[in-house]
């Protein structure tokens, strides 16, 4: 069920960031589910595994072709500029896609968004999306296989995720190029839950595999029961009883490793 899940999202969920200055977003209205569900490797890190699913869609799809993933851009043996995602034919126009995807989580405290690590955060994924990622074709087309070298490529990106509000945030946050439409969920910190939940809660944790997945695709999995009682030593998501939003519950200390934020400049 956990493929079909994480396979489910790709097609179904909203985007966290949809269309940049710099790129638009891939079409993924027009990827359909495989008629069969492989195995996808769970002990791998959230990146990489949902990487592997995209591919699985990609591969089943009639108007996409893919031609390469994680490809790797060398200025020479011992230099890597930088991967490529996925490259991808469309079928449909002959055009040549590099193609860029993330899952992110972020957490809105005050006017800062950090990730469930707090070294992460909205604004620092932004820029190096936006200054590194997406312009590898267009700095380095000489270092991509010579196969490609000449032609015309187009860079898209599919930013997944799901932004949290605080608790007691009277507004929800509207960063700069959030798409309106994302998933949203609610956060608050351990000590807080009892204030918000009765006893009775029916709590379940959300493994991070699945973190990617709306609530209303996980209504076949088995998930663990989760209770506040439990040490906490990292955030975790959870699914609190029928209620149609995630919620993370993050250490009483969070996010005391947070780094300073920014708003990005465009």
């Amino acid at each position: 069920m956990m493929t079909r899940s994480l396979l489910q999202s790709l097609t179904g969920s909203p985007l966290l960031i949809g269309d940049l200055p710099e790129t638009a977003s891939f079409p993924y209205e027009e990827l359909t589910l495989p008629t069969e569900t492989p195995e996808l490797n769970a002990q791998q890190k959230l990146g990489h595994l949902y990487e592997d699913a995209l591919a699985v869609v990609l591969e089943a799809s009639e108007r996409f072709d893919l031609l390469a993933q994680n490809l790797q851009v060398q200025k020479d043996a011992h230099t890597t500029v930088g991967e490529l995602d996925f490259l991808v034919r469309d079928l449909t126009s002959g055009q040549l896609i590099h193609l860029e995807l993330a899952t992110k989580f972020y957490l809105a405290v005050g006017d800062a968004l950090p990730g469930p690590d707090a070294r992460d955060n909205y604004f620092k994924k932004l820029d190096r999306l936006r200054s590194h990622q997406l312009t590898l074709v267009k700095n380095y087309r000489d270092f991509l296989p010579k196969e490609f070298r000449d032609e015309e490529i187009v860079t898209q990106q599919l930013i997944y995720g799901c932004l949290f509000d605080h608790i007691d945030s009277p507004t929800p946050a509207a960063p700069e190029f959030l798409n309106p439409k994302c998933r949203r969920g609610k956060w608050m910190h351990i000590d807080d839950v009892a204030n918000f939940f009765s006893d009775e809660t029916n709590f379940r944790i959300i493994p991070k595999t699945l973190w990617p997945v709306p609530l209303p695709l996980l209504t076949e999995v088995a998930l663990e029961k989760w209770s506040s009682k439990d040490p906490l030593e990292r955030c975790v998501m959870i699914r609190a009883g029928d209620h149609e939003a995630p919620y993370f519950i993050a250490p009483q200390n969070y996010p005391a490793s947070s780094s300073p934020t920014r708003r990005f400049q465009s």
